[in-house]
C-alpha cells in the first residue's frame, strides 16, 4: 500500500506526514470508518523517515501488504465475529439467568463488543513495532527547495 502526503513535521528518524483521502477510497466500503469523527479528509500519519525528508517535502510512504491485510482484520473482523458469538451465547443462555433470550443477546453481544474492543487496543500496543506494521517514507516527490526529484525507491 503507497501512498503521498506532505511532511509537516520531522523528529529524528520520524516524520509526521499529512495525507488526503485519496480517489481510491471513495469505492472503499469502509471509507467512513477512516474519518467516522466529523469526516474531515485530512489525516496525519507518523512515518520512519529512512529517505531524509523535510519538512515541505511531498513523499510516497508505503506500507506491506501483509500488514495492512493483518490490521484490517483485526481492526473489522475480530470485533464483528465478537458480537455475534457475543450473541449467540447470550440467545442460548438467557434463560438460564432468567433473562429473555433477546434481551441476554443484546447485553452479552455488546459486552463482548466492549472486551474485544479493549483486547484489541492492548494487542495494538505490542504490534505497534512490528516491522510489517510500520509506515515508512520510502521517497522524496518534490523537495522543499524547488522541484528536484528524489530517486530514493527503497520498497518495502
Amino acid at each position: 500500500m503507497q501512498e503521498e502526503g506532505l511532511v509537516v513535521k520531522t523528529m529524528g528518524g520520524l516524520a509526521q506526514v499529512e495525507t488526503t483521502q485519496q480517489e481510491a477510497c471513495k469505492s472503499c466500503g469502509a471509507q467512513g470508518m477512516c474519518h467516522a469523527m466529523g469526516g474531515d479528509k485530512r489525516r496525519v500519519i507518523t512515518a520512519v523517515n529512512q529517505v531524509g525528508a523535510r519538512e515541505g517535502d511531498r513523499v510516497v510512504m508505503a506500507m506491506p501488504r501483509k500488514g495492512v491485510l493483518g490490521a484490517s482484520f483485526l481492526v473489522y473482523m475480530v470485533p464483528v465475529a465478537a458480537l455475534l458469538v457475543g450473541a449467540a451465547l447470550g440467545r442460548k443462555w438467557g434463560e438460564a439467568w432468567g433473562l429473555e433470550p433477546q434481551t441476554s443477546a443484546v447485553v452479552l453481544g455488546a459486552a463482548a463488543l466492549v472486551a474485544a474492543w479493549m483486547i484489541l487496543r492492548k494487542v495494538s500496543k505490542r504490534l505497534a513495532g512490528r516491522k510489517e506494521l510500520t509506515v515508512t517514507v520510502v521517497r522524496i516527490l518534490r523537495k522543499e527547495q524547488g522541484d528536484a526529484l528524489e530517486s530514493s525507491t527503497a520498497c518495502l
